[in-house]
């Protein structure tokens, strides 16, 4: 039988494994990053809050070049390749931090380069494996972003209690470790892939310049460019800037785009680039898990349960794990995944509301030294994990079937820059719920006080979000249902 038409076919197998790895190396890096800038380094909450949203802002943003690469010249599996590369140099580079600080942003700079090549391809390339009308394609969609999160899960009780028992530079090394397991199966096993993802110019990949193939220069590049934005990091303010400036302008060539395609593809590419937005919104709060939540945790949650210590950064797998558990249960009901789609992701918006209510009822029912129980941090990142899991496979999967074939990899880039700037506004909530020190010192009372008021605060704005997107309810029910049925 065809493995395509497959409810579990090969490839989506091997891409679940690749992918799982990757994001152990990912979240790994993440759970451990804020708490060893603040506890090891000595960094201000708001410095480590701006370092970590610029790095994880910037491998958010290289994808829409990775995308134009893909498309134009190297395919999505060079793409994939050479980011696997180039994330276990930084994560090499992260170990050795403790031996030499100055390693730190070289590090971040080659991880956040090589994510960006490597995550949205790697969704491209499951979308390429699959036909357009496979019945089975939603399901993939969902099972591969469910799968991806053990990683996650792995991750963060791995790298954490590493890190914890042995020393930081042992749990960084631990997720470089990751990435390289993940990245010499996807070498032995690319052959299930068939011809998908492939240059489309093979003749030209062959060409050597200097006596070194594209795939060298290319390679050779994103070291060289690793320099220039850990320098970037360090003056953060000037990255902010060109940040958003690269933002508008991608935003511009965006509409350009658009506007010279037929009206219903620009009816289709509208409808996406709204969801887009919402996407955007809800992703500024859930990325606060490794920064905001993470500290939250550290100071004031209760972290012994059951006698066991749970490490802050540990406790980042209850939002991978969620997804899981949400994600076998949601797989009952795939085949009314298009029905359903867009009241899935209003869901998704209200449940980030419920997680920050969550958190701000149990700030009010703290003991005496302003610790929360560890109960109410496990629904509340629940309820999150179930948002993603309504929002995220809904905005990958219809990227992949709204956008013309030959913008594919563009619009994937799109929607990896939207959450470039979540990660861009996470600093701003982030700054005002950041807590000052004296003398290197946190009083948890005043800390409970400042996370208290700030998690009521995002709660509201979340139901207002919902409130907003309502009004487009019926536009986007419409184009996603109807998506299904035509093609670009």
């Amino acid at each position: 039988m065809d493995q395509k038409t497959d409810k579990f076919p090969q490839f989506l197998k091997m891409l679940c494994f690749v992918e799982m790895w990757e994001r152990f190396s990912y979240y790994g890096m993440r759970a451990l990053l804020v708490l060893f800038l603040t506890s090891h380094l000595g960094f201000t909450d708001e410095r480590a809050f701006t370092i970590y949203s610029l790095f994880a802002a910037t491998g958010y943003a290289i994808p829409i070049l990775g995308g134009f690469l893909a498309d134009k010249l190297m395919g999505f599996r060079n793409m994939v390749l050479l980011g696997g590369i180039v994330m276990i140099a930084g994560h090499a580079c992260m170990s050795l931090v403790k031996f030499e600080p100055g390693l730190l942003y070289l590090g971040l700079s080659l991880i956040a380069i090589g994510t960006g090549m490597f995550k949205g391809n790697v969704t491209n390339l499951l979308s390429s494996c699959y036909g357009k009308d496979d019945p089975e394609r939603s399901r993939g969609f969902t099972l591969f972003y469910v799968g991806v999160n053990i990683g996650a899960i792995l991750a963060s009780i791995s790298c954490g209690y590493v890190a914890h028992l042995f020393g930081w530079h042992y749990g960084f090394g631990l997720a470089g470790i990751g990435m390289s397991i993940g990245l010499i199966f996807f070498l032995k096993f690319q052959n299930l892939l068939g011809d998908s993802g492939l240059s489309p110019y093979p003749e030209l990949m062959n060409k050597r310049i200097l006596g070194i193939k594209i795939f060298g220069i290319v390679l050779i590049g994103s070291f060289l460019s690793s320099s220039i934005i850990a320098k970037m990091l360090i003056h953060s303010e000037f990255f902010t800037n060109m940040l958003i400036f690269i933002g508008i302008t991608a935003l511009g060539i965006f509409i350009y785009i658009i506007s010279k395609l037929s009206a219903e593809q620009r009816r289709k590419l509208v409808a996406l680039s709204i969801l887009v937005v919402f996407f955007l919104c809800f992703f500024a709060l859930e990325m606060q898990l490794g920064s905001l939540v993470n500290l939250f945790t550290e100071r004031n949650v209760i972290n012994n349960v059951l006698g066991i210590t749970i490490p802050a950064s540990v406790s980042q797998a209850i939002n991978p794990l969620s997804i899981i558990i949400f994600g076998f249960l949601f797989g009952t009901y795939m085949k009314f995944k298009q029905k359903y789609a867009t009241s899935m992701f209003t869901l998704g918006l209200l449940t980030m509301a419920m997680c920050f209510f969550t958190l701000y009822i149990g700030c009010l029912n703290s003991n005496i030294e302003g610790k929360v129980e560890y109960l109410y941090l496990i629904i509340a990142i629940s309820f999150m994990g179930l948002g993603e899991l309504c929002i995220a496979p809904l905005v990958q999967e219809q990227a992949t079937t709204l956008a013309p074939k030959n913008l594919r990899g563009v619009v994937m880039g799109i929607v990896m820059l939207s959450l470039a700037f979540s990660n861009l506004a996470g600093v701003a909530i982030s700054k005002f719920m950041s807590v000052p020190s004296v003398n290197g010192k946190i009083n948890y009372l005043e800390s409970l006080e400042i996370y208290k008021e700030g998690f009521l605060k995002v709660g509201i704005f979340n139901l207002m979000l919902v409130i907003v997107f309502l009004f487009f309810f019926n536009f986007i029910h419409k184009v996603v249902t109807n998506s299904s049925c035509t093609k670009n």
